[in-house]
């Protein structure tokens, strides 16, 4: 007979802590804690008799009964931490008879889990009790009944329709569904006034944490180490695409999850379209590529360019524009603290450009905001502390263009990932060179790298 039962159920008890913490690190990145913090900080902003929705992202079909990787909606990533489709979470906030005490509710729906759709880790209603502290979790199927019931009496939904517009082409009707969807709530629910979470989220979302900025650290550091081993290993002859392998096998072995997007490497003609994606020409002695990548770290982006000469060595023509290029991200880089604003980073990196007669060849804008998403959510007036931002000027001549035909094919991007700090800014992506002396230096030395000494040098 065990005469120490308090024993045995303490060992037990850290036992569970320690595998739940060590599950936790593993799925979330983040302490579990963090996630109930931001779900009360929702709440404390919701009005009284209120209720907000938030759905997970669906899955895409890539072909036929194949999706594609899924990446979960990043609202409801980052209340929760849970990155599975067919979840959703609701929160309630009430007040009291009394109207004083506040009164809160935060349900947890996840799919039902068999044999044939467990594709990994799943949360399980033990796991979102035990380890995320819901206290409240349901089958997803009991949605629509559970949905219907707290909404009853209230007076603000905030809810994100998706998608929110569809235009079918063989009919040519447009339906907007996220209007419609608004009509029947409110002839259901009279009175009931129907709200985007976007300003909420964006308050919460656009200043990032410690913990948010280590996350967003490691992903900007990958990337920097994917550019520098393309560095060491572009050369005339390659294709677009060895680059790109190169480049997201060090994302893969690094410990990204998956590229933040499409990895854009476009070379000779390909450098002057912004957001090519094909990556499949053949790269020529005498072109420069630009390379605009980013790993995503535990649902975390980094969005860093550079622009290389293919045979190591920038030609004059190449050289006048990165210079160009080059000095309006320093002096746009140097303009970043709290309260300047936003737009006054993109006029500074304009003035630059212009004033060397290259105006109507930077087509789009210098920053924007960068977090769970590469084009994150913020504010657009003025910056703040906590904020991360990238500064990306650039100059882009194709061919046939009035410019002196010596610019043609002539692409040049520039992009690294700025804090915004209490007193100024911190370039998060440094580690990646720019300069031209560096970037000329690190190619010579690894220009016709096999793949063997690529792995060797990893």
């Amino acid at each position: 007979m065990n005469r120490n039962p308090p024993f045995v159920f303490l060992i037990a008890c850290h036992l569970f802590l320690f595998i739940s913490n060590l599950f936790a690190q593993v799925y979330f990145g983040l302490p579990v804690e963090i996630y109930a913090k931001r779900r009360a900080s929702f709440l404390q902003q919701m009005p009284d008799h209120s209720i907000a929705v938030f759905q997970s992202a669906t899955a895409k079909t890539r072909s036929r009964d194949i999706n594609f990787e899924y990446r979960q909606n990043s609202d409801l990533l980052y209340l929760t931490g849970i990155s599975q489709p067919n979840t959703a979470l609701i929160l309630v906030k009430n007040v009291s008879s009394a109207g004083v005490s506040e009164n809160t509710s935060e349900i947890l729906f996840l799919p039902k889990i068999t044999r044939r759709n467990v594709e990994g880790t799943s949360i399980n209603e033990e796991i979102a009790k035990n380890v995320l502290g819901f206290k409240k979790v349901f089958d997803r199927a009991a949605f629509n009944k559970k949905f219907n019931t707290f909404l009853k009496n209230k007076k603000v939904l905030f809810a994100k329709f998706e998608p929110d517009f569809v235009y079918e082409p063989l009919s040519q009707k447009r339906y907007f569904i996220g209007r419609e969807a608004k009509k029947l709530l409110r002839e259901k629910y009279p009175g009931l006034r129907v709200e985007s979470p976007g300003k909420i989220m964006t308050r919460l979302r656009e200043i990032k944490s410690q913990e948010e900025l280590k996350l967003m650290q490691k992903a900007i550091d990958i990337t920097c180490d994917a550019h520098i081993q393309a560095m060491r290993n572009a050369r005339p002859g390659m294709y677009e695409y060895e680059l790109e392998a190169i480049i997201e096998y060090v994302f893969k072995r690094s410990g990204a999850q998956y590229p933040a997007f499409p990895s854009i490497i476009g070379s000779g003609p390909n450098s002057t379209i912004i957001h090519y994606w094909r990556n499949e020409r053949k790269m020529q002695s005498g072109d420069v590529v630009v390379i605009d990548i980013g790993a995503e770290y535990f649902g975390y982006a980094a969005d860093v360019t550079r622009t290389l000469p293919v045979n190591g060595k920038f030609t004059p023509a190449q050289r006048e524009l990165y210079e160009i290029v080059l000095r309006a991200q320093k002096e746009a880089i140097a303009a970043v603290r709290p309260g300047i604003p936003f737009r006054k980073i993109h006029k500074i990196a304009r003035q630059v450009i212009e004033s060397a007669g290259f105006g109507k060849y930077f087509i789009h804008s210098t920053s924007h905001y960068l977090g769970m998403d590469v084009h994150d959510v913020g504010d657009y007036r003025k910056l703040k502390p906590g904020m991360v931002i990238t500064v990306e000027p650039g100059i882009y001549i194709p061919e046939g263009s009035p410019a002196d035909k010596k610019y043609w094919n002539i692409g040049i991007r520039i992009e690294d990932d700025v804090l915004v700090t209490k007193t100024g800014h911190k370039v998060l992506s440094l580690r990646a060179p720019k300069e031209i002396k560096a970037i000329e230096s690190l190619m010579e030395k690894s220009v016709g790298m096999s793949s063997k000494e690529f792995l060797q040098k990893e």
